[in-house]
């Protein structure tokens, strides 16, 4: 056998033999601990992308309420068979949860459809608007886009009802609530059920905006 750093058939490690095959606590323990954090990542991804699915089967169901306990215009839905609009701007996870969840669903004989919009294209046609965070846009913005559609905006960003919007999610420990802007929803021509408003946080429209 040939000799390398002094000790017959093995290697040195930091000063220290090491024979091939010798058990050492702290470097096995190393090993172990890099493979499992190996194996955890994408194990840790997927809880991450569970929790923002949960959170978006959550509001799924309020805009499928808002659709329920709202009035539009009669011109809004001339036959009985148009479809009613949900339009989601977004980059994230909401629109496949969304649509999974609602597409084909009725409100009072309306087939619901979710449509991938971005900030630039909203058109008229659209009864909610949901603009999540991930989309970066203002309720201003956003509201000056619309230009005046029969149109609920929602939306999750910070103060997003008292900032322009009609509807914001909010989060308080482990629950989505919401806060309404009655009169935003007013000057769209929409109609809320006093079973909505009741539930909702109430806010007013901040100075200026």
């Amino acid at each position: 056998m040939t000799e390398h750093g002094g000790i017959k058939g093995g290697i040195t490690d930091h000063g220290k033999s090491v024979l091939p095959g010798r058990f050492r606590p702290a470097y096995w323990l190393g090993v172990c601990a890099g493979a499992l954090a190996l194996l955890c990542m994408p194990m840790l991804a997927q809880a991450a992308d569970s929790a923002a699915a949960l959170e978006y089967k959550v509001k799924a169901g309020y805009l499928f309420n808002f659709a329920r306990f709202i009035e539009w215009p009669a011109a809004c839905l001339p036959a009985s068979d148009s479809p009613f609009v949900i339009g989601i701007i977004d980059d994230s996870e909401a629109l496949p949860v969304v649509r999974s969840l609602l597409e084909g669903k009725k409100v009072d004989g309306h087939p619901v459809q979710i449509k991938a919009l971005n900030a630039n294209q909203i058109g008229r046609d659209i009864h909610i608007l949901l603009v999540t965070r991930a989309a970066g846009k203002s309720p201003e913005e956003i509201r000056t886009a619309m230009d005046g559609a029969f149109t609920l905006l929602v939306g999750e960003t910070e103060d997003f009802a008292e900032r322009g919007g009609m509807v914001g999610f909010t989060r308080e420990e482990d629950r989505i609530r919401i806060s309404l802007n009655l009169d935003r929803a007013t000057e769209a021509g929409l109609r809320v059920s006093s079973k909505l408003s009741s539930v909702a946080k109430m806010v007013k429209t901040m100075k200026n905006k």
